[in-house]
């Protein structure tokens, strides 16, 4: 089992703890039986010898030999050994040494202290027996006597021994004890450093999202609290981290969505956060833009700028830019507004394409003025011719039928272009699904029959490729007369003297096509983009010799658009035009 550093010093300190206390108070408590037993010694030869006093009172009707006799008895009778001094010193008996061999004892410890107090001790090294020795010595209370001192004696091997034994007890006794309580310690010590260890490991988890884990709190302790305010807090915390992700996986998905381009910078200028379409505005990559400055990232120093005018003014910014870069000039609406929190001030930074707005305010602008061209110049001819014949009534026959003519044309080409600008503006305000069922491949037919003669007249082959089957589509079958008719008319009229116009219809998978083929003069690549414009014409003097409204391609795009189709062009100046078209059948409209 692995254990923490903390869990380690903490059970090596209380082991080391324990271990002392116990050491010391063993030998406390061997010092105190030592003491002890030694006071009792003490005692017990002090008793001996207050004992002895009173058998040797007649010792001197006894010879040396019997006195030595009964000294040898009395010692080896109460494992003491006893000495008789006289008042001089001299050893009279002994019951471990022969007498007569040894030294006078006046000078010994034991006994200079009982000369002065009566009763002496002392603990030394016997140079008689060769080992140390624990001494009493009692001086004789009669004066008459020749006995002047008793001593009583004990060896202190044996009291060491018992000591060493007792001190051996004792240490085996703590370290048992020792050994009982670091078990018990480190028990206790685990009932506590597991759950803690557990909870550590799961509080580690929470803070790596995983708020699903949770800690047993079954404890009614301490601990246990801990647990379930820990266990409250992961409920908390999760709670508040899906609310969290939700808001950020919608705000992810919502900047993700927007066609402006969002960009957040902290308070140096550099880039935190950057949508998609800011990407493609920018023309670069997230990856690459996070971490860099407006001023990297945009050459023209525009958003840098609004953004320096933002943080000075503390107000936000908003402005019309154009970015550097592109083939075609983009605009921009910029707004800049500081987003405050803490002792920082970034920024965000909204930038809103207003390139497609300003082309058409500008289409609008000259589809205004274009209309107004268009109905003043039929309008003023026929004025014109009008007033010339009601101010000269001499004018001639001749002439006069020339100006009604005029009028006449005149008077058809504003019909016409009020009739196109009202069928545009219809197509353009109706949105309905188409429920009626037509026949393409019937329409088709019928158009290229009823221009044949005009075909014919341009001296230009007009020829209809189909594989007669029935095309059946959704849609209004006026309209779709007037997308062929509008095709096939503009390829005759742009078609020189024998030429060739070649329509084809027929079905591919679920989609019927329409190809309107002719070898006339073709369209710049230049002019291909504008032509579906109204009142657009790449050549406006042929154009208006024709009759031309320049409407005619304007209906043909709202018409295909109306019937969920697409319209393309192919052309190449002087190399002739294709114009297809590609319509859902019936079974594949929604």
């Amino acid at each position: 089992m692995r254990h923490s550093p903390i869990f380690l010093k903490l059970y090596a300190g209380f082991a080391l703890v324990i271990l002392f206390s116990m050491l010391i108070v063993g030998l406390m408590v061997q010092r105190q039986i030592e003491q002890a037993s030694l006071k009792d010694i003490r005692n017990n030869l002090s008793s001996q010898a207050f004992i002895l006093q009173q058998s040797f009172a007649d010792m001197d009707t006894q010879s040396q030999n019997e006195i030595q006799q009964m000294v040898q008895q009395i010692g080896d009778r109460i494992a003491t050994r006893v000495t008789l001094l006289t008042r001089d010193g001299v050893v009279m008996a002994d019951s471990e040494f022969r007498f007569d061999e040894m030294d006078n004892h006046l000078s010994r410890p034991e006994i200079i202290s009982a000369t002065q107090s009566r009763v002496g001790e002392s603990s030394r090294f016997s140079t008689t027996l060769q080992k140390p020795m624990l001494y009493v010595a009692l001086k004789a209370m009669d004066s008459h006597s020749n006995l002047g001192f008793i001593r009583t004696a004990l060896s202190t091997e044996r009291i060491d021994e018992e000591f060493n034994y007792l001190r051996k007890v004792i240490i085996i006794a703590a370290s048992l004890t020792t050994l009982i309580a670091l078990f018990i310690g480190y028990w206790l010590a685990m009932s506590f450093a597991r759950p803690l260890r557990q909870m550590t490991i799961i509080a580690n988890d929470y803070a790596q999202g995983h708020y699903q884990l949770r800690i047993p709190s079954d404890r009614r302790d301490e601990i246990g609290a801990l647990a379930r305010s820990l266990n409250k807090m992961a409920d908390i915390s999760a709670r508040r981290f899906n609310i969290i992700k939700t808001e950020r996986d919608q705000l992810s998905t919502i900047l993700k969505s927007m066609n402006e381009g969002v960009i957040t910078v902290n308070d140096k200028g550099l880039i935190t956060h950057v949508n998609r379409a800011a990407c493609r505005i920018l023309r670069t990559s997230g990856e690459r833009c996070l971490g860099q400055s407006l001023q990297d990232m945009d050459a023209s120093n525009n958003l840098n700028q609004a953004f320096i005018q933002c943080q000075q003014e503390q107000v936000s910014v908003e402005r019309s830019i154009q970015l550097d870069g592109y083939t075609f000039a983009r605009h921009y609406r910029l707004h800049v507004t500081l987003l405050k929190h803490s002792d920082q001030a970034d920024a965000i930074l909204v930038l809103q394409d207003t390139t497609d707005v300003q082309r058409m305010d500008k289409m609008r602008a000259d589809f205004v003025a274009n209309a107004s061209h268009e109905l003043k110049t039929p309008i003023t001819a026929i004025r014109g011719f009008a007033e010339t014949l009601i101010e000269d009534e001499a004018i001639e026959r001749q002439t006069q039928q020339r100006f009604i003519r005029k009028i006449h044309g005149q008077s058809i080409r504003l019909s016409d272009l009020v009739s196109e600008l009202l069928a545009l503006s219809r197509l353009e305000s109706n949105d309905a699904a188409f429920n009626t069922q037509v026949d393409l491949q019937q329409i088709v037919q019928r158009v290229c029959d009823n221009l044949q003669a005009v075909a014919q007249g341009h001296q230009v082959i007009l020829d209809l490729d189909t594989e007669g089957q029935p095309i059946i589509l959704l849609g209004d079958e006026n309209a779709l007369s007037q997308m062929v008719t509008n095709l096939v008319d503009n390829a005759i009229k742009y078609t020189p003297a024998m030429g060739h116009v070649h329509v084809v219809i027929e079905v591919d998978a679920s989609t019927a096509l329409l190809s309107i083929k002719d070898d006339g003069i073709g369209i710049d690549e230049a002019n291909q983009e504008r032509i579906f414009e109204r009142f657009y014409r790449v050549d406006k003097a042929r154009s208006q010799s024709l009759g031309g409204t320049g409407l005619g391609l304007a209906i043909v795009k709202h018409i295909v658009q109306s019937h969920k189709g697409s319209l393309k062009l192919k052309s190449k100046l002087n190399q002739g035009s294709t114009f297809v078209i590609k319509i859902p059948l019936a079974s594949d409209v929604n």
